[in-house]
């Protein structure tokens, strides 16, 4: 039985490390670093799974045999992998471009030809999930928000067009959301994901995050990092927020375990979290 259901895609980031982003019409080199498990989902469901819960993925991948090295990798690092749905064709990948400094630039490649929403099998029983993560709404169907009244439902935030969008906690980078959604984010948010809506969330890299709910907002600043690859961060912040609130940790307290882990993410060439331990010991 596991106390995390993620509902998400995993993901094959394949990497190249180059000099600088291309403008149109350069030719440049890149050092190719191989390839590694990656996928928001993924790289949350193993952060959560680091910090020691029992986890599990739900999500579409190919018949290739990518699918089945993400699988193995999963299963791995200690994410259960027996609800993810074989789609007819190749995984996923993300074709990362790697700069100097860290940044990166993401392509996605592949799993544009699988239905919206997902046909899912049997839900997991709700009986014990404390926490369920659902990628989007537009991959998933909203009923999960129905099977699991009682866990902790975290989203990602709405898609354009989206009338429902039920959760509990909205998280995402600033870049996620819509720009008339930045203005008032906790209010716009409710417009769609109703009364359960507690708190958003919203990322803004080295200027920290900021939480917004019905009686204010609290901020924490960005941690000091050295850089050596963003890919990920983000994730890596959000799996730190979800852990802290699960052990009851107040949304200060939570939000500064999800910043340090986020810098410790940077500091990684890789694009799932790195270990829990030591992320918690910054804290």
């Amino acid at each position: 039985m596991s106390d995390v259901v993620v509902f998400g895609t995993a993901v094959a980031d394949v990497v190249l490390r180059v000099a600088a982003f291309p403008r149109p019409g350069d030719q440049i080199r890149a050092e190719p670093l191989g390839w590694r498990l990656g996928g928001s989902s993924a790289n949350i469901a193993c952060g959560l799974a680091a910090a020691g819960h029992e986890v599990e993925l739900i999500g579409p991948v190919g018949t290739d045999s990518m699918a089945d090295e993400l699988l193995a990798e999963l299963e791995r690092r200690g994410v259960h992998t027996q609800g993810c749905i074989r789609m007819s064709g190749p995984s996923a990948r993300a074709l990362i471009l790697l700069d100097e400094n860290g940044e990166r630039t993401i392509l996605i490649l592949g799993g544009e030809a699988w239905p919206e929403p997902l046909p899912l099998r049997d839900l997991p029983p709700a009986g014990g999930v404390a926490c369920v993560y659902v990628e989007s709404y537009v991959l998933f169907p909203t009923s999960i928000a129905d099977h699991f009244p009682q866990a902790l439902l975290v989203a990602t935030p709405p898609a354009r067009g989206h009338s429902t969008w039920p959760a509990d906690l909205i998280v995402g980078s600033e870049r996620q959301y819509r720009a008339s959604g930045l203005t008032s984010p906790y209010e716009s948010a409710r417009a769609v994901a109703q009364a359960r809506l507690k708190l958003v969330v919203v990322t803004r890299g080295a200027r920290g995050a900021d939480a917004y709910g019905p009686h204010g907002r609290h901020h924490v600043a960005g941690s000091t990092a050295r850089q050596v690859d963003a890919t990920g961060a983000g994730d890596a912040f959000a799996a730190g927020l979800i852990a802290a609130l699960l052990a009851e940790h107040g949304i200060e307290d939570a939000m500064q375990r999800g910043a340090k882990q986020g810098a410790a993410a940077v500091e990684t060439l890789q694009s799932i979290p790195p270990d829990w331990v030591d992320s918690l010991d910054r804290a």
